[in-house]
């Protein structure tokens, strides 16, 4: 019966193949059994089990028809593949069945689903499931014994509704894990079993988290000090991708497998949460303090306020390992027409200086002063500058920090913009007096227009004539006075009904 039923799926041209396999006609476990359900084939289990065991190379189950596990409820059609691979490139109804990889050996084991939705998948095989192309879940993954592996290259996305369980250092998801979700309400909304959950506060917005989590890859599954490479994080990030920034109460947790893959270890009160919003280039402490990293079985739990942004990355390290120089604020604030730039550090190390870089247009930057920074510290630290009369430069203003190592590794702070409230007054300056090959004039105005430059000798006539469109706010002009003589001359920069005179000499 077993071989007249494998000869009638692997014809193509075969329009039915209609299997229901009770538990009694099921092969007995030791005997190889691959199965082939050609294109055209339609092997349906509504309510059984069909178990197949691989062959000496590891082929169990490969579908290019169709594959149907519709049932109605109660039935609980599964497929359990012995010391075998699954491969999909067929038509896939996953109705309410589970599949279920089981066996003994060390060898792993090959998933490829082609984008195929499964209803419930069971991990019970010591030597790991390896995904072989992009998956998804709508139900529930179980671990009972070895990983599901997702590698670099693929995917398994939940549904939903769908939660992984059993999570444990040595059956866990690797690789990456993602599900999307609509959060509302004021109470705690788990992501699927990924050690992410999150408290809206009220808020409603759209969540999708990509859990990445046991590979050992730097800025995949873990955070790296880019100065001081042995400071890492766990081995386990969370990036997020989110319809609108939303300041929430976040928990996060993670195997003690996470931290041992990367030499890490906790000691009390002493776990850090860290945010990336420039994929992994430089990391910012969240909250005020170490979190208390709660314990239970293999798996520990911080919770932290913060807020979500669209492509932020999360993850945890121990005091002892912090990632990078973290900026925990920085602000910029108009007192009249000067700004006042206050910003935050929670710890440094091998910092050298801040440089502050101030834009009128928010493209162009110019460095306008530095501060050193402390060098090394553990301790929080409080910076402070003030950008004098830069409202007469401008209406408004953006501001930077560059923050730079001792080594030249540097990092930029995210943009204040600062609006003057104060109008702006019509003033120029002129340099270098006495005037050398050209004389500079800085120019601050109100509004913008028609500019005329002029220069006149002693006598009142006229020697320079220069006439300039210049924009609101801040603007730079030269004159060209190589040809003039030496004396004392008078300066006029006319805009519209504004008008400044200066007296300028000329050597």
């Amino acid at each position: 019966m077993t071989i007249a039923m494998k000869q009638s799926l692997r014809h193509p041209s075969a329009l039915l193949a209609l299997l229901l396999l009770g538990g009694a006609a099921a092969p007995r476990a030791g005997q190889a059994q691959t199965l082939y359900n050609g294109p055209g084939g339609i092997l349906a289990v509504t309510d059984s089990v069909l178990y197949v065991r691989g062959d000496a190379a590891g082929k169990a189950f490969q579908n290019a028809g169709e594959f149907n596990q519709t049932a109605t409820s109660p039935a609980r059609p599964r497929l359990f593949l012995d010391e075998g691979d699954l491969l999909n490139t067929g038509t896939w109804v996953q109705g309410l069945g589970t599949v279920v990889f089981n066996g003994v050996s060390g060898t792993a084991r090959n998933l490829t689903l082609n984008n195929a939705v499964l209803h419930k998948l069971r991990i019970n095989h010591p030597g790991n499931v390896v995904l072989g192309s992009n998956g998804q879940v709508d139900n529930r993954v179980q671990l009972a014994t070895g990983h599901l592996l997702t590698t670099t290259g693929f995917s398994l996305t939940l549904g939903a509704a769908a939660t992984v369980v059993g999570e444990k250092n040595s059956s866990y998801v690797k690789g990456s894990l993602v599900q999307q979700k609509a959060v509302f309400g004021a109470s705690n909304v788990d992501f699927g079993g990924m050690g992410f959950q999150v408290n809206p506060l009220g808020q409603s917005f759209t969540l999708q988290v990509d859990r990445r989590s046991g590979l050992n890859l730097v800025n995949y599954s873990y955070g790296q000090n880019p100065t001081v490479a042995s400071f890492k994080g766990i081995d386990r990030i969370w990036r997020l991708t989110t319809s609108a920034p939303a300041t929430v109460d976040l928990t996060l947790s993670w195997l003690t497998d996470n931290e041992v893959n990367n030499g890490l270890v906790f000691s009390g009160s002493n776990a850090w949460v860290w945010r990336s919003i420039d994929n992994g280039a430089t990391w910012q402490r969240q909250g005020p303090g170490p979190q208390a990293a709660q314990t239970v079985g293999d798996t520990r739990t911080v919770t932290v306020n913060t807020t979500l942004v669209n492509g932020a990355w999360y993850t945890v390290s121990t005091a002892e390992s912090p990632l990078p120089v973290e900026l925990t604020a920085f602000t910029a604030t108009a007192r009249e027409l000067d700004a006042v730039l206050k910003w935050n550090t929670a710890s440094e190390r091998n910092s050298a200086w801040f440089a502050i870089e101030r834009s009128l247009n928010g493209t162009d930057w110019q460095e306008i002063s530095r501060k050193a920074a402390a060098g090394n510290s553990s301790a929080p630290l409080a910076y402070s500058a003030t950008d004098l009369g830069a409202g007469r430069r401008a209406a408004a203003c953006y501001y930077r920090l560059h923050q730079i190592d001792l080594d030249g590794t540097s990092n930029y702070s995210s943009v204040q913009y600062v609006r003057f409230a104060k109008t702006i007054e019509f003033l120029v300056e002129a340099y270098p007096v006495p005037m050398q090959q050209y004389l500079t004039l800085d120019l601050v105005s109100p509004d913008a227009g028609p500019l005329q430059i002029e220069l006149y000798d002693m006598t009142g006539r006229l020697i320079i004539s220069q006439r300039e469109a210049a924009p609101a706010g801040s603007s730079r002009y030269q004159v060209d006075v190589r040809t003039l003589a030496t004396g004392n001359y008078t300066l006029r920069a006319v805009q519209g009904s504004r008008q400044v005179t200066r007296k300028v000499l000329h050597l």
